[in-house]
């Protein structure tokens, strides 16, 4: 069933906003040893196997038919193949701040995606106001300087993350728009069919073999694919499920409100007063964004 978000979806989200914020640390470690197709492939391809041994042990299967693993390529390529590209390479243009930031308009794609194609999801007032205030929030707390940078010699890459976060968007609103699958079947089938598609151009492009990665690399890839691909994407197709692809596209403002408070609380990163103000702005167009309801759902328990 579709039901209004509880105390263990907002869990779920933070487990989101952690590790999937946790990951550009990882990436960064990652690249010591690896280029970049071959940590996306290794996050897929360990995640994918960390699920599949889950799903066989809660006595799960793959479906056999070309139909269902049509439908898992579609969301391996929009939930990560490439999203994942253009953000990468996005990143090496414009700066994180920047990306974050336009990172940040994903619940708006979703939520104007939600309303044509997703029962019960239709846009209200309240919801899209919610929308632009959290965006507003985001602004405020990474600081109104990364606006300047808009436009320009950097527009590709802007427009890239663009497109990385209409493509997260298309993904959540096809998810919630699957047949009746278990959540586990799905999750794992989606982070398969992704490894198998990217296979064959790691092979080529990277040459894989070649490679003498450092134990820090290794560990750094084991556990993006064990914790924010794996685990992540289990999470993830379980948060679309009961509570729908506009409830989940929030977690983009809790991505940089958790950065922030790490920041400040554990590194005694300094903490301007107008950042406080962005992030009640931020809890703000959330607490606005969420319509209570209670619908039926499409995935299997």
């Amino acid at each position: 069933m579709m039901q209004s978000p509880r105390p263990v979806h907002w869990l779920m989200l933070l487990y989101l906003s952690l590790f999937w914020g946790l990951a550009f640390y990882l990436i960064a470690v990652a690249l010591r040893g690896f280029p970049p197709l071959t940590i996306v492939w290794l996050r897929l391809a360990v995640g994918a196997a960390v699920l599949y041994l889950f799903m066989r042990w809660q006595g799960g299967r793959l479906p056999g038919d070309l139909g269902w693993w049509g439908r898992f390529v579609l969301l391996s390529l929009c939930g990560n193949l490439l999203p994942f590209t253009l953000i990468t390479w996005a990143e090496t243009r414009i700066s994180s701040g920047q990306a974050g930031l336009l990172m940040a308009l994903m619940p708006l794609s979703t939520v104007l995606l939600a309303h044509f194609y997703v029962a019960h999801e239709q846009l209200t007032t309240r919801k899209l106001f919610g929308v632009v205030v959290g965006f507003l929030g985001v602004t405020i707390l990474v600081g109104t300087d990364v606006l300047s940078g808009l436009g320009g010699g950097q527009l590709l890459a802007q427009f890239a993350v663009l497109a990385a976060t209409l493509s997260y968007a298309v993904n959540s609103v096809y998810t919630k728009r699957l047949p009746p699958i278990e959540t586990l079947v799905v999750a794992a089938g989606s982070l398969l069919a992704g490894a198998l598609v990217l296979l064959p151009l790691v092979l080529v492009v990277d040459r894989p073999w070649t490679l003498e990665p450092g134990l820090d690399a290794w560990v750094a890839s084991i556990s993006l694919g064990v914790f924010a691909t794996g685990l992540a994407t289990w999470v993830y197709f379980k948060v679309v499920s009961d509570c729908g692809p506009s409830f989940l596209s929030v977690i983009n403002y809790l991505i940089p409100a958790i950065a922030f408070a790490a920041g400040a609380v554990f590194l005694g990163e300094s903490a301007q007063p107008y950042q406080f103000i962005g992030l009640l702005v931020i809890f703000a167009g959330i607490a606005l964004s969420q319509s209570r309801r209670r619908t039926v759902g499409r995935f299997a328990d």
